[in-house]
């Protein structure tokens, strides 16, 4: 007769081969298990060798549910949609896309003035300019002949040579004249044709081809020197249009374009 198995026994000699610890309710179902298969086998001592067969079985059954119980401890609960209440799984988190930083786009240059390409003689004054491509030449038809205080050529003047962008009209255009200075000193004929109508508040020395006289600054561009008794005035005007395309005209620009200046005054006509 085969000594009776203690549940207890089982169940440690069990945990020796594997597992060493086991969780209250796991414990509890092994024994559930082996007492039950025990009590059933165990009706009197005639059926003492049905009760050795019977508790391998029950021994096995409960190695199978000890082995269910542990498998689901160790690999967690199953995934969600499956039989029962499962763990939802968290969405993986999408990086946000970098930003690309936006560059502002370079402001576009002024475009640079035409070149002095083309020359210009006023037989009536006596001076020889070039001036851009493209410009439009008008000569005077009458000499300049008011008082050097009161008045000074422009571009609606026929007693000045005007030089212009026929694109721009009166709003980019070079007025050149000359007279005599009769009773005024050059210095004084040079600072009034400066000065008059609003005229430039500052002024630097300047020479013009051997004539020497004053030059607006802070881009103040009209200029007026003399010579030989002989008053020569040049005025450089840019305005009532789109500043960045007068913006190539400056005073910078209009000192250039009295570098080819050449003076006449034997063949000036009053």
């Amino acid at each position: 007769m085969n000594t009776r198995r203690d549940p207890d026994r089982l169940i440690h000699a069990f945990l020796m081969e594997g597992q060493t610890e086991l969780a209250d309710q796991v414990y509890d179902a092994v024994r559930a298990i082996i007492e039950d298969t025990h009590q059933r086998a165990v009706i009197g001592p005639w059926r003492i060798p049905t009760m050795n067969k019977l508790v391998p079985i029950g021994l096995g059954a409960a190695a199978v549910v000890v082995a269910l119980i542990v498998g689901t401890q160790l690999l967690g609960p199953p995934a969600s949609g499956g039989v029962g209440t499962g763990a939802t799984a968290s969405p993986t988190a999408t990086a946000a896309p970098t930003p690309t930083p936006s560059v502002a786009a370079p402001s576009p240059s002024p475009a640079a003035a035409p070149p002095l390409t083309e020359t210009f003689t006023s037989e009536r004054h006596g001076i020889t300019i070039s001036y851009p491509t493209g410009w439009v030449t008008r000569p005077a038809t009458e000499p300049w002949t008011e008082p050097w205080t009161t008045s000074f050529p422009d571009f609606a003047s026929a007693a000045g040579d005007v030089l212009h962008d026929p694109v721009r009209e009166a709003n980019l255009w070079i007025a050149v004249a000359s007279q005599p200075l009769g009773d005024s000193t050059p210095d004084e004929w040079a600072a009034g044709k400066l000065a008059f109508d609003d005229g430039c508040t500052a002024s630097e020395p300047i020479a013009v081809d051997g004539a020497t006289g004053l030059i607006g600054a802070d881009d103040c561009t009209r200029a007026a020197v003399t010579i030989a008794g002989r008053g020569y005035f040049f005025w450089l005007y840019t305005g009532g249009a789109d500043p960045s395309l007068l913006a190539p005209y400056d005073s910078a620009w209009f000192k250039k374009v009295l570098a080819t200046v050449q003076l006449r005054p034997e063949d000036a006509v009053d």
